[in-house]
């Protein structure tokens, strides 16, 4: 179907998707900035892979100790990695937006993810077949060193986020979230609830309460029914722990700065 069109994929009820092939085409820009860095040469190949999706808020990308079918490749939006545990309580992994993926397991042939992939801001976005995401790495250079790119991406925000969650205070952590968050959606303003900003956190809904309350006070954040808008974002930096910083230091240094 040419761009524009949309059609219901089997299997997948309820999602409009919008088909691309080689032939059709795809403009050269799609959005995600790994995709959109690929060289020409290996850009029809993926692009003949790939299929554009609706992203609701809520939507499972991936579920914990279930098989990867397909990876997911954001155009706009945020999607979060989650750990659960066998009492149903969850801390965020992983965060990314229009410069990440999700689905690392297909790339080695895994049987599982071992955590949840979940669409925290509604979006859009591309995604691939596991079997035909995993062979595109393997005989694409140029597309393989993205993808092992963004994995070095997972592993400075994984390890930087076990160390603010051991030594950081509820409102250092909250400023970094929602910095590391508006960063991911490049906008000031997201939606989320203080009940999810807690999950995502690993943090009573009561405490996430107070250090909202106490950076609202301070003018940096508006917060009001599920939005919050962050008013002050060096005031807000300087709450923030150092991890903040550091993560961003790593998506300027893999994204944005000239290679």
């Amino acid at each position: 179907m040419a761009p524009g069109g949309a059609a219901k994929t089997p299997g997948f009820q309820g999602e409009n998707v919008q088909h691309t092939n080689g032939q059709t085409g795809l403009a050269r820009k799609t959005g995600n900035r790994l995709l959109d860095r690929l060289p020409d040469e290996e850009w029809q190949q993926v692009v003949s892979q790939l299929e554009e999706v609706d992203m609701p808020l809520g939507m499972k990308l991936s579920e914990s100790d279930a098989p990867v079918e397909l990876v997911y490749f954001p155009t706009a939006g945020a999607i979060s990695t989650v750990a659960t545990t066998s009492a149903g309580e969850s801390v965020e992994v992983y965060l990314a937006g229009r410069e990440g993926f999700s689905g690392v397991a297909a790339l080695f042939n895994l049987p599982e993810m071992a955590h949840g992939v979940v669409v925290q801001v509604a979006g859009r976005g591309y995604r691939m077949r596991a079997s035909s995401f995993r062979s595109l790495v393997h005989t694409l250079k140029a597309f393989r060193e993205l993808i092992y790119r963004t994995i070095y991406l997972r592993m400075v925000l994984a390890t930087q986020s076990v160390l603010c969650n051991r030594l950081h205070e509820v409102e250092q952590r909250l400023a970094r979230w929602l910095l590391t968050l508006a960063d991911r959606v490049e906008s000031e303003q997201v939606q989320v609830t203080q009940e999810y900003i807690a999950e995502m956190l690993g943090a009573r809904r009561s405490t996430v309460t107070v250090a909202a309350g106490a950076l609202q006070e301070r003018g940096l954040i508006s917060y009001s029914r599920g939005k919050v808008i962050i008013l002050d974002r060096p005031g807000t930096a300087a709450v923030a722990c150092e991890c903040y910083e550091i993560v961003a230091a790593a998506h300027r240094r893999i994204w944005v700065e000239p290679r």
